[in-house]
């Protein structure tokens, strides 16, 4: 155990190979060109976003599942599902089967965590050095005093420990990785042939070659009616007012159109042909495309969940108070300062921070807990929204799954008291949130860990013939004593339109 989250030391033949790309790649093309599972963690803002936003932008992961030393963890039924391949085994084979066990999720996580091999970082300032990939979804809430619900339709969690990948920072600058180990010679001659590879110039991908077939806007159906999710808004208030909670988060889901027939481009996928016209109107710093078995996720988030690097600095930045932007810059700038002085905002924002303090002390060292900024406003393409930092130090030798475990669910999707608003929040919801109010990231084998809070997300379940069964988008708000119904609908509807427009669909409920 050491200081990077009680992983072991690496093999001393164990090491990341690393070859500096001589020129920027296309991630979308080269995941188009992939036949595997692939998760890419897409970073992008415009020039002139915030400093802190574009901080968090600086670096992109397109991470690929089909190399040698290749493994997954998946909880699906309440069970631990661990694949293998014959590198891997070694390290993850005896963890859990392929045909499964009881065990809660975060506890084989930590055991998967435990044995994955430390390796330094290969890129300086880039805290991904391979490792595991993927989703926590909402429902393993469960673990932490949620309710006991899974998702319908794929797993709860799903993480692929990768050996492939290639970084690019916010200046165009790239490198591609791969595992190797003198005790795995075959396997390590295979990464080191696709190294060679990956190096070869990929055909840029054109936002105008790629948009699909869009003949209008098509109607996204709400779970419920927009009158039953005002009454449910008063619900909660009810429950505020009786002392049950002090915010809760309340969400609802649309169900979406199939995506059309794409005209170009990487027909293989017309669901990421889909997300790369959805990049191309909104950036953001949090952006995620996953294809992961029958799921297709495609991910416009803003907000972080965690950061922890792997010296054991934690972050957790928190997103609460969201507005609309207006296209007349007069306009615009007042919505944004009424932003900055709305009490209700506010309210809401340090309700969350002070949440967020205590899932952090549960495993940082006493003292360490503080707040580097609080209800700050940042502008994206679409909204302002209030941001704030809380930060924490582990001490030695802190699981980074325990770390997680203690913050999850995301408190600014769930309310506050967590616990409370979360059974609050269920009753009125009455269904499972899937991987939407979950989260997205990786668990990097440096012990550094970067996680997404999944809003803004399209979440698509295809069957073994590619086609649709499922597809969904959650929105919602928190709801406090101040909170008016109506305004709540409102912010719904707002919360959809960055994702929904650009599938050319329209919320309808």
């Amino acid at each position: 155990m050491d200081d990077r989250g009680g992983l072991t030391a690496a093999p001393a033949s164990a090491r990341i190979e690393v070859r500096r790309l001589p020129s920027t790649p296309d991630l979308g093309a080269l995941a188009a060109a992939s036949g595997a599972d692939v998760v890419w963690l897409d970073s992008s803002l415009p020039a002139g976003s915030p400093p802190t936003a574009r901080a968090r932008a600086r670096w992109s992961v397109l991470a690929l599942t089909d190399g040698p030393f290749a493994a997954r963890f998946r909880h699906e039924t309440r069970r631990a599902f661990v694949e293998t391949t014959p590198a891997s085994r070694s390290w993850f084979g005896d963890v859990a089967t392929a045909e499964g066990s009881d065990r809660p999720a975060f506890a084989v996580l930590t055991e998967l965590l435990a044995r994955t091999p430390v390796l330094p970082e290969p890129v300086a300032g880039c805290g991904f050095a391979l490792g595991w990939v993927g989703f926590l979804g909402y429902e393993l809430g469960r673990e932490s005093g949620g309710v006991d619900r899974t998702a319908e339709g794929h797993a709860d969690a799903d993480l692929r420990f990768v050996d492939r990948a290639v970084v690019v920072d916010a200046a165009g600058d790239a490198w591609a990785l791969a595992l190797a180990s003198d005790a795995e010679p075959e396997a390590s001659a295979r990464n080191r042939a696709w190294l060679e590879t990956v190096t070869a110039p990929v055909t840029r991908v054109d936002v105008d070659d790629v948009a699909p077939f869009l003949p209008g806007p098509a109607p996204a159906t709400g779970r419920v009616t927009r009158a039953a999710y005002e009454t449910a808004v008063d619900a909660c208030r009810a429950e505020i007012r009786a002392g049950n909670a002090f915010q809760v988060c309340l969400t609802t889901a649309f169900a979406v159109p199939p995506v059309q027939e794409a005209r170009r481009g990487p027909a293989t996928d017309p669901h990421l042909t889909e997300y790369l016209r959805l990049r191309a109107a909104d950036p953001v710093p949090f952006g995620a495309y996953l294809r992961l078995g029958p799921l297709r996720v495609a991910s416009r988030s803003p907000e972080r969940f965690l950061r922890i690097d792997a010296s054991g600095t934690v972050s957790a930045e928190p997103i609460k108070g969201t507005r609309r932007r207006s296209d007349d810059p007069v306009e615009d700038e007042a919505v944004r300062a009424g932003l900055a002085v709305s009490a209700k905002d506010r309210a809401e924002n340090v309700m969350i921070v002070d949440l967020l303090r205590n899932d952090l002390l549960r495993t940082a060292v006493p003292g360490s807990v503080h707040v580097d900024r609080l209800c700050d406003v940042e502008t994206y393409a679409s909204v302002h929204q209030m941001v704030s930092t809380i930060g924490a130090v582990l001490p030695e030798g802190t699981s980074r799954a325990a770390v997680v475990h203690a913050a999850f669910p995301p408190g600014s999707m769930t309310g506050a008291p967590k616990i409370s608003a979360m059974g609050i929040a269920d009753r009125l919801e009455d269904g499972p949130r899937g991987l939407y109010s979950g989260a997205i990231g990786y668990f990097s084998a440096s012990g550094a860990v970067d996680l997404s809070v999944v809003i803004r997300t399209l979440v698509t379940v295809i069957d073994d013939r590619g086609t649709v069964r499922s597809r969904s988008f959650g929105a919602g708000g928190a709801v406090t004593w101040s909170s008016v119904a109506a305004d709540e609908a409102d912010e719904v509807e707002t919360k959809t339109r960055s994702v929904l427009a650009g599938v050319a669909a329209v919320a309808r409920w």
